[in-house]
């Protein structure tokens, strides 16, 4: 494993380390934490990505990128999830949110990048890395409000079932 990615791996491997021993106050510290970092970081990242789009690469891909887009915002997260769900212990509502509600941002940009530092620029890796993350960024923002509100629905409509059936 290459230097780079063992600190990738070791990243991934503490997060999951921290929420296996980590305590309910401790976790609540951590997402105050994320939400700073989020604000000083995260949004001027998207800031700056927004500003040099590749706009003409993104023309150059033709429809074929839509149907790509499709293809990973679809494909890749959701079905897994609710292919797994029984194992993981996941009801279908919640297989169904975490399996569309993972955005593609910062880390796919990341690897996009270190990519391009092996291989060297390739406008068509950067066209569609940024197509990806800018539709996912764009659906997962314009679905979150209401997919918040029929996942809240639909468990209370598990808690009345539940209810009901003592």
């Amino acid at each position: 494993m290459t230097p780079g990615r063992a600190g990738v791996f070791a990243a991934f491997v503490s997060g999951l380390a921290f929420n296996l021993t980590s305590a309910g106050n401790e976790r609540r510290v951590e997402v105050e934490i994320d939400e700073a970092i989020n604000q000083f970081a995260v949004l001027p990242f998207f800031l700056v990505l927004g500003a040099m789009l590749p706009w003409a690469e993104w023309a150059r891909l033709g429809w074929g990128a839509a149907l790509l887009t499709v293809a990973v915002l679809g494909l890749l997260r959701p079905p897994v999830l609710l292919a797994l769900m029984r194992p993981l212990g996941l009801r279908v509502r919640d297989a169904a949110f975490l399996g569309w509600f993972g955005p593609v941002g910062v880390a796919a940009v990341f690897y996009v990048t270190e990519e391009a530092s092996r291989a060297g620029p390739d406008p068509l890796l950067l066209g569609v890395g940024t197509l990806i993350v800018v539709a996912s960024t764009l659906a997962h923002g314009v679905t979150a409000a209401p997919g918040r509100a029929l996942f809240r629905a639909a468990g209370r409509r598990d808690d009345r079932a539940a209810d009901h059936s003592r």
